[in-house]
C-alpha cells in the first residue's frame, strides 16, 4: 500500500506556534453568532493561518459555519475567489486557502482533496484524518461514490495507520467494483494490519515497532494474514448475524450481514448471503435485494472462470465465459428494467450485448449510456465498434470522430484512432485512414499491427496515384 515519497524541491513551512490564532477564533465565534457567515469564515481562516493544526477551535467551527451558510443559500466561490485562493508554494497558505474555498462550498470534493494534500504536506496527521473523515462521509452519502476518491482515502488512511477506516473505504470501493483483484488484495492487507495493530504487535500507533524490520513484518503477514484475517472476518459475521436475527426485516442489518458474509470470499458463506437476500426480497419485494443476488452470482462465476484459466483449461474456461455472459445479460436486462434511468446499468448491459454480438440491442443501450460523463468515452467506443461490426462504416466513423474530441487517456485514444482508421479503410477513404494509423504509430509504434496497416494503406495510396 505504501507509495514512494516524491522528492521535494523545498522544505515545507513549519506551522506557527499554537495560541496565535486565539483572538481570531474568539472573534469568529462572536461574528458567527450574529449570522455574518462570510466575515466569520474570514476570521476562522485567519486563525488557521496561525494555528493550522487547531481542529477544535478552527476547523470544526469553520465547518459548522460553512454548513449553516450553505443551508441559508450561501453562494459558491466565484472565479476571482478561486484564483485568489489557488494553491501555491507555501503549505500553510495552501491549507488556509483550501479551508476558505471548502467553507464557501462545503460539499466540494475537489476542495476536500486540496485541503487533504495541504494537510499531508504539513504532516498534520490529525488534520489529515479529520478531512479524510469528512471526505469518507461525503462518499457514504453520495448516490454513486467516486472510485478515485475512495482509492485516495484507502491510501491516506493506510498512511495514517487508520486501518479500520481504510477498510470502510475499501468496502465502499468494492461495492462499485466487487470483482477488482486489487481491492481484494488491499482488503486482505488492511485486515491483516488492523489485526496485528489491534493485537499489540505495534505500540503507540507505530505498526513497524515490535518487528525487527520491514521484511520480517512482511514475512509475518504472509504467514499469519490468512488465519488472522479470517478470524477477524468471522467475528464480523457473527456480530452481524446476531444483529440480523434480532431484526431480520431491517434493510440496513440485512445488508451488513450480506457484506460480512461476502467478505470471506467463500462460496458457502456467499450462498448463505444469497438465502438471506432471497428471504428479504420475498418479504419486501424490494428489487435491491435481488440485484445483490446477481452481484454475488457474478462474483462466483468470475472466480470459477479464473480458476479454470489458472488450471490451463482454456476450452472449459471459454465455455464457462459464454455461459456467464448469458447469465449477466439476463441479469442486467432485468436491472435496467427496474432502474430505467440508471445510465451506468445501460452501459453495462450494452457492453455485454456487444460481446454477445447483439449489435442492434447494444447500439440502443450504448446510445443512452454515452450520456453518462464517466462512461462517455467507453460507451462511444463500443458504439462505434458495434456500427462497424454491422458494416455501417459511415456511422462508425462519425461516432469515433465525435468521441475523439473528448479528453481521454492515451490508451483509449490509441484504441479509438485505430478503430477509426479501420472503419475509414473499409469505407475506401485511405487518406483519412492513413492519418489515423499514423497518429497511432506516433503514439506507440508497437500498438497491435499498426505498422503493417500503415504500410498497406500507403501502398494503396501509391497505387491510386499511378
Amino acid at each position: 500500500m505504501a507509495k514512494p515519497q516524491e522528492p521535494k524541491e523545498e522544505q515545507p513551512t513549519k506551522p506557527p506556534a499554537t495560541g496565535k490564532g486565539k483572538a481570531f477564533f474568539e472573534r469568529a465565534d462572536e461574528v458567527a453568532a450574529t449570522g455574518n457567515w462570510d466575515f466569520a469564515i474570514e476570521l476562522y481562516v485567519e486563525g488557521l493561518r496561525r494555528e493550522p493544526d487547531n481542529i477544535d477551535r478552527g476547523h470544526k467551527p469553520l465547518r459548522d459555519v460553512a454548513m449553516k451558510r450553505k443551508a441559508q443559500g450561501g453562494k459558491n466561490p466565484g472565479w476571482r475567489e478561486q484564483f485568489k485562493h489557488r494553491p501555491g508554494k507555501d503549505p500553510v497558505e495552501n491549507l488556509a486557502n483550501a479551508a476558505y474555498l471548502l467553507a464557501k462550498q462545503p460539499g466540494s470534493v475537489k476542495y476536500m482533496q486540496q485541503f487533504l494534500k495541504a494537510a499531508q504536506s504539513l504532516e498534520l496527521n490529525d488534520v489529515a484524518k479529520w478531512i479524510c473523515d469528512v471526505l469518507l462521509d461525503s462518499q457514504r452519502q453520495a448516490g454513486k461514490p467516486n472510485m478515485a476518491i475512495l482509492m485516495l482515502l484507502i491510501q491516506s488512511y493506510h498512511d495514517l495507520e487508520e486501518f479500520a477506516l481504510a477498510i470502510r473505504a475499501c468496502e465502499l470501493a468494492r461495492g462499485i467494483d466487487p470483482n477488482n483483484p486489487k481491492l481484494y488484495d488491499a482488503m486482505n492487507e488492511l485486515s491483516a494490519k488492523y489485526t496485528l495493530k489491534k493485537g499489540k504487535y505495534g505500540q503507540e500507533g507505530d505498526f513497524t515497532k515490535g518487528v525487527a524490520d520491514l521484511e520480517k513484518q512482511k514475512g509475518l503477514m504472509k504467514d499469519d494474514a490468512l488465519v488472522k484475517d479470517k478470524d477477524f472476518l468471522l467475528q464480523q459475521v457473527e456480530h452481524a448475524r446476531a444483529e440480523y436475527l434480532e431484526s431480520p426485516n431491517i434493510p440496513g442489518k440485512i445488508n451488513v450481514l450480506v457484506d460480512a458474509l461476502c467478505k470471506l470470499e467463500d462460496e458457502a458463506y456467499e450462498n448463505e448471503a444469497v438465502d438471506v437476500l432471497k428471504k428479504a426480497h420475498a418479504d419486501s419485494a424490494a428489487y435491491q435485494f435481488k440485484l445483490r443476488i446477481g452481484d454475488i452470482k457474478i462474483r462466483q462465476l468470475t472466480r470459477r472462470y479464473r480458476a479454470l484459466m489458472a488450471a490451463g483449461d482454456t476450452a472449459a474456461a471459454a465455455k464457462h465465459a459464454g455461459e456467464q455472459l448469458k447469465f449477466e445479460m439476463v441479469d442486467y436486462a432485468e436491472r435496467v428494467a427496474n432502474y430505467p434511468t440508471d445510465l451506468p446499468l445501460k452501459y453495462e448491459l450494452g457492453r455485454r450485448q456487444f460481446l454477445a454480438k447483439q449489435y442492434d440491442d447494444a447500439i440502443a443501450s450504448l446510445q443512452q449510456a454515452q450520456r453518462d460523463p464517466r462512461r462517455h468515452v467507453s460507451a462511444m467506443s463500443y458504439l462505434g465498434q458495434a456500427f462497424a461490426r454491422k458494416e455501417w462504416y459511415r456511422e462508425a466513423s462519425d461516432t469515433f470522430e465525435r468521441v475523439l474530441q473528448s479528453e481521454m487517456s492515451e490508451e483509449n485514444r490509441k484504441d479509438l484512432l485505430y478503430n477509426h482508421g479501420d472503419a475509414l479503410e473499409k469505407m475506401g477513404d485511405f487518406k483519412k485512414a492513413q492519418d489515423q494509423f499514423s497518429e497511432v504509430a506516433q503514439l506507440d509504434f508497437t500498438y497491435k499491427d499498426v505498422r503493417d496497416r500503415l504500410e498497406n494503406i500507403r501502398k494503396k495510396l501509391d497505387a491510386e496515384e499511378q
